[in-house]
């Protein structure tokens, strides 16, 4: 990873233009939204902690706020948001029967109790197959599937893990003299931190220069499944997958 740029190599980079049209996508991916919005990690935690059925503007009709965590099983054994649901999306793993969007749908329906109205918020490793999970939810038919849109599905644009965050010259992204956009050192260390593993060999989800839930964001997090938040409420799958602990 390159190292992070000084204040007087900046003058040297290059630019390019945001398209308002492109901002106007609203998630990172710039991937089609068919759901209400996207929310912050911090926004998503706070509305989790919030006694009532809303945080801020992010209003739940119904009731508590829900966190869908669209990945896979074992994504979501080596760590995930504290009080979170895994119902994975598109499919439950590499290899397994694909989880189609009329199962997700359903699943996540089951799990609001059937409240349509319930602020929903999906999350996946970077912010990219959550946007699909969120569009099924609020555009049903759009899929073939024959029930009720949830009204108030909010997309964690940052992702578990997240992505880097680039440096900006009013509306402009800085480039490098080779076209790359030049990424910040969130945690101040002198340079761009590589995904490592940390809890287990096999994840390398640990990056404090990435803007995610569990990364510079700081937001609590665990290991811990239990009957509550596993897939079809069974923690048995998570536990028999082969992950190894880092020493």
């Amino acid at each position: 990873m390159k190292l992070i740029k000084t204040i007087a190599l900046i003058s040297a980079f290059l630019s390019v233009p945001l398209s308002t049209d492109i901002l106007a996508d609203g998630n990172r991916y710039f991937k089609d939204r068919l759901y209400h919005s996207e929310i912050s990690a911090a926004e998503a935690y706070q509305a989790l902690k919030s006694r009532g059925h809303y945080y801020g503007s992010h209003r739940s009709r119904g009731g508590r706020a829900l966190l869908v965590d669209v990945r896979t099983m074992e994504e979501f054994a080596a760590g995930h948001p504290k009080r979170s649901y895994n119902i994975p999306y598109p499919r439950v793993c590499t290899g397994c029967d694909t989880q189609t969007e009329e199962n997700f749908y359903w699943e996540v329906y089951e799990l609001a109790n059937g409240d349509t109205d319930r602020l929903i918020m999906t999350l996946c490793r970077t912010g990219s197959r959550s946007v699909g999970a969120g569009n099924v939810l609020a555009n049903p038919s759009e899929y073939g599937i024959d029930g009720p849109a949830f009204t108030n599905v909010r997309n964690i644009w940052e992702g578990f893990v997240g992505q880097y965050k680039y440096a900006y010259d009013g509306g402009t992204i800085l480039l490098d003299t080779d076209g790359s956009p030049v990424a910040l050192d969130l945690n101040n260390n002198g340079e761009m931190d590589s995904d490592t593993a940390d809890v287990y060999v096999e994840r390398n989800d640990m990056n404090p220069d990435k803007d995610g839930w569990r990364n510079f964001q700081q937001l609590p997090w665990t290991t811990k499944v239990n009957f509550r938040n596993a897939y079809q409420n069974d923690p048995d799958p998570y536990e028999a997958l082969t992950l190894t602990p880092v020493d």
